[in-house]
């Protein structure tokens, strides 16, 4: 049982060409003149459940607006997690349909229906989607999901240094079973990084893959299959590792059977979500469900030392809602359902960090806000544009047409507070296309860790020999992919920023509105291998996708200095022209440094005050990244 509150907007600038939606959706999109692009069947939002990262809403609010001109902020102030959509369609009568629907937690007869918290629909006078964001930040950032106050204040007891300041790269998938040393060593020596290794599935004991088998109760984990050559060369270079989950759902007919099937999430039908999973998921609220999870990883934290722990096809991807109230909540459920979410982790945290004696850090697949202040890192792929699919294919259409683009929202609103994005899709072969040389520097400078991944094809060639195929948790087709230093050496200077001069930025820092200067444009191609072959939609896709020669952001650290970051991601070198006004930043003091910072070199630039604005002329080399600090 849903309620919804609908609103129907017509074009605010001449012909909708500058009318603009910005939505919460994989963290973040603009799309251009939606009346008209939502009318392309499969396009639109029908249904966005919150909180969901990967098909839904990671956060509580939309804009529609007229470029410069103003619109309309729409959100709804409930710090109590209840289930709702925020739906953006296009109508037969060619309007702008924004509908927020509520999800009833406690359905039975004569229970009727009750929104608990306020829809809220504001003016927006500027028109962009910063205005809005900074609306919802002045809310949010009071709710109990930034209880814990800001990473940069934070004492190690709340968060993971070495995850926030020493890691500068991340790979996802290598498999766990089966000897990679090699592979290991070569990604530490030729970027030069301390690297965290999110392993593949195949470590549990009854086996854990991707296409026929998932672990039942707690006999079926253990004891683990981690290859010891890999844990050792993890531990002589000085990297971290991850054990792989997937974590709520469950193979029924495994350990623990009759428990686990009582313990089953039932959805409720019509599921109204575009991303409904055929999997058997286990409700968080059941007591079987919080005793395996925190049984199995106390045990990977005291018997393994592990140095973190992630869940795939976990909490922040599937529609928080139970029909069995045998669980021990309500007919629906919703905040119940959160709510135990967010327990359960915390609960697994405490058990795991009293086992080991450390901090473990916790991340999982996608993001919302629900749970910022429970994890520490997360799993994305929407920074990585035409080149991955998952949670930004709702719009893959309007990517390709440069009708929708990715913007840093749930970054601008919530960065400083956490948790790590980790992002970008990565290989280092040449086949991958020069979309690459973009992807590292968006997902680093937006103030995320890049992620090498290998989850649906081999790992590059080392020395003529490519991972085999019949050993790895997915079904994949052999490349013979040839690694390219030059790849791993790029990334390597993005890393070396991340964990050095920047680092208080790019891992605690504030981001700001971008600075306004004219940059060329550069066409880079793009190849898709890394998706399951039985999508034959993505798999072997080509293309090619015009982008601007630099990626820029800005950055403030707390009211101390300001980070300004631009990367030349053409082969040709390129020129920045801009101007930098202080007055706007609410910083100490009034007479500030400059400098910049390139290769590892500083140079000042002499000093600037918040009355007098300075201009900026850089020189940029090809593919390289330049800081300039004024603090």
């Amino acid at each position: 049982m849903e309620a919804s509150k609908h609103s129907l907007i017509s074009n605010i600038t001449e012909g909708g060409k500058e009318d603009y939606l910005a939505h919460n959706y994989a963290t973040g999109y603009l799309i251009n003149d939606p009346i008209k692009n939502f009318s392309i069947p499969g396009e639109g939002l029908r249904f966005a459940p919150y909180p969901d990262g990967i098909d839904g809403s990671t956060m509580q609010f939309f804009a529609y607006f007229g470029k410069n001109k103003g619109g309309l902020y729409f959100c709804t102030d409930d710090g109590e997690y209840h289930r709702k959509w925020f739906n953006c369609v296009t109508n037969k009568y060619k309007l702008f349909e924004a509908a927020i629907m509520h999800g009833n937690e406690d359905i039975g007869p004569k229970k009727g229906m009750e929104v608990k918290y306020p829809t809220v629909v504001k003016l927006l006078e500027e028109g962009s989607w910063y205005e809005a964001a900074d609306i919802y930040k002045e809310w949010a950032t009071k709710q109990e999901w930034c209880q814990k106050g800001i990473l940069a204040d934070a004492d190690e007891n709340n968060k993971s240094k070495w995850l926030l300041e020493d890691v500068g790269l991340v790979t996802f998938g290598i498999e766990a079973a089966y000897d990679r040393s090699g592979w290991i060593k070569r990604y530490s020596e030729s970027t030069g990084a301390q690297i965290f290794h999110i392993l593949g599935p195949d470590w549990a004991f009854s086996g854990q893959n991707y296409y026929n088998h998932i672990p039942g109760g707690y006999k079926d984990w253990f004891p683990a299959m981690f290859n010891k050559k890999n844990i050792s060369t993890i531990r002589e270079l000085g990297d971290k590792f991850a054990p792989f989950e997937l974590d709520y759902i469950i193979n029924i007919k495994g350990a623990d059977s009759n428990l686990s099937q009582k313990a089953l999430l039932v959805f409720p039908k019509p599921l109204r979500t575009k991303g409904a999973k055929d999997f058997n998921f286990l409700c968080p609220v059941a007591e079987f469900t919080k005793d395996l999870h925190i049984r199995r990883d106390e045990r990977l934290a005291a018997d393994y030392d592990i140095d973190a722990m992630y869940y795939d096809i976990s909490a922040n991807n599937t529609l928080h809602a139970c029909m069995d109230p045998n669980h021990g909540h309500t007919v629906g459920a919703g905040s119940e359902i959160t709510r135990a979410y967010r327990n359960t982790f915390l609960d697994t945290k405490t058990a795991m960090n009293k086992a080991s004696n450390k901090y473990i850090p916790q991340g999982t697949e996608t993001i919302t806000e629900a749970f910022i202040d429970v994890l520490d890192f997360y799993q994305a792929r929407a920074e990585t544009g035409h080149a991955c699919v998952y949670e930004g294919s709702n719009f893959r259409q309007l990517i390709h047409s440069y009708a929708a683009e990715k913007i840093p929202m749930f970054t601008y609103v919530y960065h400083e507070y956490g948790p790590v994005r980790m992002d970008g899709w990565g290989r280092l072969a040449e086949e991958a296309g020069t979309l690459f040389y973009k992807t590292v520097a968006q997902v680093y400078l937006w103030g995320g860790l890049y992620e090498l991944n290998y989850e649906y094809s081999p790992m590059e060639m080392l020395d003529g020999r490519e991972n085999p195929i019949n050993e790895h948790y997915a079904i994949i087709e052999s490349r013979k992919y040839e690694f390219v230093p030059e790849r791993a050496s790029y990334v390597g200077q993005f890393a070396d920023l991340r964990t050095g001069e920047g680092n208080k930025y790019l891992a605690y820092g504030t981001l700001l509105r971008p600075l306004e200067f004219e940059c060329g444009k550069i066409e880079l191609d793009w190849y898709i291998y890394n998706v399951p072959t039985k999508w034959p939609q993505y798999y072997n896709s080509r293309g090619k996708e015009i982008v601007d020669c630099i990626v820029h952001s800005a950055w403030k650290y707390k009211d101390e200095s300001i980070g300004l970051f631009f990367a030349n991601v053409s082969d040709s070198e390129q020129k920045v022209n801009t101007v930098i006004e202080l007055g706007k930043y609410e910083l100490k003091g009034n007479k500030f440094s400059i400098r910049v910072v390139m290769d590892g070199k500083s140079e000042d630039l002499g000093q600037v005050t918040k009355k007098e604005p300075k201009e900026l002329e850089l020189t940029l080399p090809p593919r390289t990244v330049v800081m300039v600090e004024i603090r």
